[in-house]
């Protein structure tokens, strides 16, 4: 757009959920090398936008909140931030999920797990960009009931605007996966099935988009673990060749994943307004002592 001014932001997307373990302890409680690379690689990355997804926190019986989100916005200084619940034992109490039986039994109030944005600018409304607002957190998936397994898992999308000229949004999501889909037991039918969901959820997600900011040639930042290669058809054909965004590719062709593969994305929307980004995959002893997934980093000059 004409006349916009120009911003680079450094934004960081990463799936902690595989270093945590399902959060079955308090902080205090896990290692103390895992901990203490989580923090130094918070603060190396220095992101101005981190988007994480797999987060978790409980209450426990003298209700007192232990929560993954609060250790991060301390390692890395963050003033503003949003968790978004998508899962807890309040609302989805099930037998069959470990996590909430243990919780239950060790006098926990409530457990939960969802996505979290952090920022180092405020985050402004989403209709007017010159006042400070807050995120919202929207509901993409949610099934009749949840029976204990990600197969079940509901879905949101955390949806921000940056309170920093051009005011872009910024998209933090998780899509789902189903049991069977990865290897080394993977059925071609449940291959089929979690594609199709996927492709339900990222046209929810344009649908909520489409009007307020495609429409409007607004500059869109879309981040997340989307349990989808560059492959799948919801990416290359979907997202990138119908909807328009373009994917910001890492100059280092590395599995965000041992076993999914590169599955966690940045996208930017539009074109003629993306001037510039360098794009990496951050693979250092560090990054895979935090969890079973890597950080994507790009640094993103747009306006």
């Amino acid at each position: 757009m004409a006349g916009s001014p120009q911003s680079t932001l450094r934004v960081i997307t990463h799936n902690l959920g595989g270093g945590t373990k399902q959060y079955k302890g308090s902080l205090e409680s896990m290692p103390m090398e895992q901990k203490e690379a989580m923090r130094g690689l918070i603060r190396e990355l220095n992101a101005d936008v981190l988007c994480v997804q797999e987060v978790a926190q409980y209450i426990d019986a003298d209700s007192l909140q232990h929560s993954m989100v609060d250790h991060i916005r301390d390692a890395g200084s963050y003033p503003h931030y949003l968790y978004g619940e998508t899962l807890s034992m309040k609302r989805h109490m099930q037998v069959k999920k470990d996590t909430m039986v243990d919780g239950l039994f060790m006098d926990w109030w409530d457990w939960s797990k969802g996505n979290a944005i952090f920022s180092r600018q405020p985050f402004s409304r989403l209709g007017d960009p010159t006042k400070e607002g807050y995120p919202r957190n929207v509901p993409i998936f949610q099934p009749l009931s949840y029976e204990g397994s990600r197969d079940s898992d509901p879905r949101y999308v955390i949806l921000a605007r940056i309170k920093q000229a051009p005011f872009p949004y910024v998209l933090n999501l998780h899509l789902t996966t189903l049991v069977g889909e990865r290897p080394p037991h993977a059925w071609d039918d449940v291959i089929d099935a979690a594609q199709s969901t996927r492709h339900l959820q990222l046209k929810r997600v344009m649908d909520l988009v489409q009007r307020n900011i495609i429409d409007k040639h607004e500059p869109l930042i879309i981040t997340g673990d989307f349990n989808a290669t560059p492959e799948e058809y919801n990416i290359g054909e979907y997202l990138e060749k119908e909807i328009g965004l373009t994917r910001l590719v890492p100059r280092n062709k590395v599995a965000t994943h041992a076993v999914a593969g590169q599955v966690d994305h940045i996208f930017f929307y539009p074109k003629d307004r993306l001037d510039g980004y360098e794009c990496w995959v951050e693979n250092s002893r560090q990054a895979r002592q935090v969890s079973d997934h890597l950080p994507v980093i790009a640094e993103i000059t747009f306006h």
